[in-house]
């Protein structure tokens, strides 16, 4: 996908320079993830903080890779200016995101940003189904972007943004969560099920999606159905699929990793439905923008790779 790049562009660090890890025995990143409140189980799938401002990183430990992902996302960022790095014919170029929240869509191509200093930042993942319901957003609009979050939400919203952006640590953003979202939720969705293991939250929506598009078939011609399903999901059933599919290939391979097994990808390829090796390659590239080898490289080495490690 290409799109034009921004007129604000700002000299950064190459998007795949190497970010060795924070030695041990020093100041580290605080780094977590939390599982949604009781309250909040079906409309948040994690909240993901990390805060760097006491720890000396190089420009290169500032980036942070993300993945495709079907994830639409509500972002804080304080004390810090961070924005995505762009591949241009003059080298790696930046431009900040401009607002201290913002609301991204689900990714169909890796991301990389780049912060110019530390900071704290804290990530809001929702399933984009809940997303549109929750917030009223298309998601078609916020695909593949990153928008002013009180821009893009309705002015009934700016109260809960404000409170977001000023909340001072992580137990003070899970209170406002729960303030201000809780009770949303809980009116929209009184009987909601709990989505309490990430590696199956993607696999759940697309296996709800996929009945969904079944529904319609029944009613609408195939070209109808995937029509409806872009417009109301921001991306074609088979997209949805195979990121989802891509995703499995990653918690097996963690799982590999911490039992100190070795890795056949050809087996993993074949474990995971895919065709074969290459094709498992080209959709693990697609998603990470990287190799099986040099992401399970980077996965261990790399300090920049932290939220790989906190999801998978």
């Amino acid at each position: 996908m290409t799109s034009r790049l921004p007129s604000n562009l700002s000299p950064c660090p190459d998007r795949y320079a190497r970010a060795p890890l924070v030695a041990r025995g020093g100041p580290a990143p605080h780094t977590r993830l939390y599982p949604p409140s009781a309250a909040l189980y079906g409309a948040v799938m994690a909240v993901v903080s990390r805060d760097i401002r006491h720890v000396p990183l190089t420009d290169a430990q500032r980036l942070s890779h993300f993945p495709a992902s079907p994830v639409v996302c509500l972002t804080v960022y304080q004390g810090f200016d961070v924005g995505l790095v762009h591949d241009t014919p003059a080298g790696a170029r930046w431009t900040p995101h401009g607002t201290r929240v913002t609301l991204s869509g689900s990714q169909s191509m890796p991301t990389t940003t780049w912060a110019t200093t530390g900071g704290r930042g804290v990530m809001v993942c929702f399933p984009a189904n809940v997303a549109k319901i929750l917030f009223g957003v298309n998601l078609s609009e916020i695909q593949d972007r990153f928008v002013c979050a009180w821009a893009a939400l309705a002015n009934d919203w700016h109260p809960f943004l404000d409170a977001f952006a000023e909340a001072p640590d992580d137990a003070a953003t899970m209170a406002v969560l729960d303030h201000y979202l809780a009770p949303r939720w809980q009116t929209l969705q009184p009987e909601r099920s709990a989505l309490t293991s990430l590696r199956l939250a993607g696999q759940r929506w697309v296996e709800g999606l996929a009945f969904q598009a079944l529904q319609w078939r029944q009613t609408h011609s195939p070209r109808q159905v995937e029509r409806r399903i872009k417009t109301h999901t921001g991306r074609s059933l088979r997209e949805w699929q195979a990121l989802v599919k891509t995703e499995g290939v990653f918690f097996a391979a963690r799982d590999r990793l911490e039992a100190g097994e070795s890795f056949d990808w050809a087996e993993m390829a074949q474990d995971e439905g895919f065709a074969d090796q290459a094709h498992m390659s080209r959709m693990a590239k697609r998603i990470t923008g990287f190799s099986p080898t040099e992401f399970t490289q980077r996965y261990m080495e790399d300090e920049s790779f932290w939220l790989y490690r906190l999801w998978v």
